[in-house]
This record gives structure tokens, C-alpha cells and sequence, in this order.
């Protein structure tokens, strides 16, 4: 789903455009404090920038935009940030990628206060997204999607291992059991999931007949969204490269996108319609891993383009990012896990794309 936005960014920064700052709503620059609810990430406009993030109160479904500029007496996120993780129920972290072909940075902001603790040194190659190993590196990995590697940085912002070979353009990962599981963007050139063992930082590769643009961990093993093939193919937890099974989305679209796991018997996979080069996310397929069966819970509506997908455990309810197409704010839609739409908000920035859920206790 993220071709479009790649694309774009590539061509404005090659011909050397300059972005302007776009006006941004409710900026008041008043720190916000938040506690029990759901961060999202947006990206905003195809402007230096104006990208942010939301915080959704679940206390009284209250919506505040644009929470980092108004925390941080008017500063900004630079250019586009796109990775989001909520570290131990504290601390955020914020990759921003740069210009294109650039080094990007990583934000350390604190979870409540919304306050910048630290910035990272410039790295990377358009750093994208990010997850952290819960083992014993203690690191987080960080997808570099216009080259062909990852990088490793610690809690402290400290880059410990700048390029690990991955293959081009790394999208999104995940960790499961001591080893990260990196995707590749629906144009890559070479159709393998990178698998880095993250206790030696070595590199096993499995190929697939198309892109494997999304990754996740459920039970009976790793499951790979494979883009025009609408297949997911399921590796072995144990001996990674090996497929044991795979499962055909019957979407009438022409590829499929992220898949994220739900409870231990269910995942959920985006329906993508793909036009002139443009993925654009339209349906959401459920797949039973007990009775293997997919049923389409969310079907098409009028304007519907899903950009992100996560899945909250503990309400076990499916957040939906909307980015409208980019031609005004985007909206989060919340689901129970057979569709039925619970919540709707408005959110105060173009292009949605990232969750993060915070806990009362800390």
C-alpha cells in the first residue's frame, strides 16, 4: 500500500522540488498528556514536516492532533515519519525517513508528556519502519526501504550495527522468536523475505513467486502476504525457510497487502486494488488457522482506502487507518473481529498510518 507515496517521493526529490510547510489544524502548542488510548502515526501531505501523530482517548473518545508540535513548542517531526513504536508501555520511538536517498533519524519521545528526550544521528538510506528484538540484543531494527539493509540501534538511540544485507527496498518487519522477519515493498526487485537471526545478525532468505510485502506471527507459524500471487504462505517457526502450507485469498482485487495476526486462530489480510502502479487498500479478508477458512469481513465502500491495519488484544478490535486518498484527514474505523463497525474518528492529518496502543498502568 505504500508504492504510491514511494513513487511520489522519488520522483519530487529527483527533480529537486522543494517542499513548503503546509497549515496544520489545531496547533496550540499547549503539551498534551496521554494516558489510556491509541497513538497514530500520520505522515501528512507531501510537505517537509507535516506529518504528526493523533492520540484517540478511550476514556471519552476524545481525538488530539498534531500532539508532538503542540508538546514541543511548535517543533516539528522533519520530513516524513512513518515508523511508530510505544517501548514498554513509556517511551515512543518515531523514525522519520530524509530526502530521498537520504539518511532519516529515530525519535526517543516520552509516552505521556509527549516531550523529545532524544535524536538519533542521521542513518540509513530512507529508514522506514521498526521493531525490537526481545531477546537478549535488546535493539531495534530499522528497514532502510530505499537500499538494501537494515539497521540496528539500541534504546539509547545509539546506531551498534549500521547495514545488515537484506536484499532492496526492506518494508516492514516483525520479530518472532530470536529472528526479524523483513518484507519487501510490492516493487522490489527481488521477492524474498530477509530472516535475520538477531543473536548473530546473519542473514537466511526464503523466495516466493511475487513480493512478500507483509509479515506475521500466529499460531502453526510465519505467515507471508504475497502480493499478485494473493497467497499466504506459511513458514515453518522452526526451520525458517521451509513452507509448510499456504492459503489462497479468494479477493476480487488484484493483490493483497498487510496481514496481521488477531487472536491465536484468526488473521486478517488487506484486499488491495492495484491502478496505474497505486495500491490502494479496499477489503479485509479473515482467515480461521483451525478451520481454514477466509471470510471478507469489511467489505468495499465508497472512497475506502486503507492504509494501515492493527489489531488490539486486549478489546480484540481491529483499527482501520483511512488515508481518504490524501484529499483531506484521514479517519480511524474501529471493528470487532467479524466486521461490525464499533467507533469511528476523525483524525487531524493526511495519511494514517501506524498504531500504538498505551495501557493506564505503566
Amino acid at each position: 500500500m505504500r508504492t504510491k507515496l514511494y513513487l511520489v517521493l522519488a520522483i519530487l526529490f529527483l527533480i529537486g522540488l522543494i517542499y513548503i510547510g503546509c497549515s496544520r489544524d489545531s496547533i496550540v502548542n499547549t503539551q498534551v498528556v496521554t494516558a489510556q488510548g491509541v497513538f497514530v502515526l500520520y505522515e501528512g501531505s507531501f510537505s517537509a514536516g507535516s506529518g504528526d501523530y493523533s492520540f484517540i482517548d478511550l476514556s471519552n473518545d476524545n481525538v488530539t492532533s498534531n500532539v508532538f508540535q503542540n508538546s514541543n513548542s511548535g517543533a516539528v517531526l522533519p520530513l516524513f515519519p512513518d515508523g511508530l513504536n510505544l517501548f514498554v508501555n513509556k517511551n515512543l520511538y518515531i523514525v522519520c525517513q530524509g530526502n530521498y536517498g537520504g539518511h532519516g533519524k529515530m525519535f526517543k519521545i516520552d509516552g505521556t508528556t509527549n516531550k523529545l528526550l532524544d535524536t538519533s544521528a542521521g542513518f540509513g538510506t530512507n529508514p522506514y519502519d521498526l521493531a525490537y528484538a526481545y531477546n537478549n540484543n535488546n535493539s531495534f531494527y530499522i528497514t532502510n526501504i530505499s537500499g538494501s539493509t537494515v539497521t540496528q540501534i539500541d534504546t539509547a538511540l545509539n546506531v551498534t550495527t549500521p547495514s545488515i544485507e537484506v536484499g532492496p527496498n526492506p518494508s516492514d518487519l516483525i520479530f518472532a522468536q530470536t529472528n526479524m522477519y523483513v518484507a519487501k515493498t510490492s516493487y522490489t526487485t527481488e521477492n524474498s523475505l530477509a530472516i535475520i537471526n538477531t543473536l548473530s545478525n546473519n542473514v537466511t532468505k526464503a523466495y516466493f513467486a511475487a513480493p512478500p510485502v507483509s509479515v506475521a506471527n500466529n499460531t502453526g507459524g510465519i505467515y507471508v502476504s504475497t502480493y499478485t500471487k494473493k497467497t499466504l504462505y506459511v513458514l515453518d517457526s522452526i526451520f525458517i525457510t521451509q513452507i509448510d502450507d499456504s492459503v489462497v485469498i479468494p479477493s476480487n482485487y488484484a493483490a493483497i497487502g498487510d496481514v496481521i495476526a488477531g487472536d491465536p486462530r484468526s488473521l486478517f489480510v488487506v484486499g488491495l486494488d492495484v491502478v496505474s502502479m497505486v495500491d490502494v487498500g479496499k477489503e479485509v479478508w479473515k482467515y480461521d488457522i483451525f478451520n481454514k477458512t477466509t471470510t471478507r469481513i469489511i467489505p468495499n465502500q465508497s472512497g475506502q482506502s486503507i492504509y494501515g491495519i492493527s489489531y488490539e488484544p486486549y478489546s480484540k478490535l481491529i483499527y482501520i487507518a483511512d488515508s481518504k486518498g490524501g484529499v483531506s484527514n484521514g479517519e480511524v474505523r474501529v471493528y470487532d473481529t467479524d466486521g461490525t463497525l464499533k467507533k469511528t474518528y476523525e483524525i487531524g492529518g493526511k495519511y494514517p498510518r501506524r498504531f500504538a496502543f498505551k495501557n493506564q498502568q505503566q
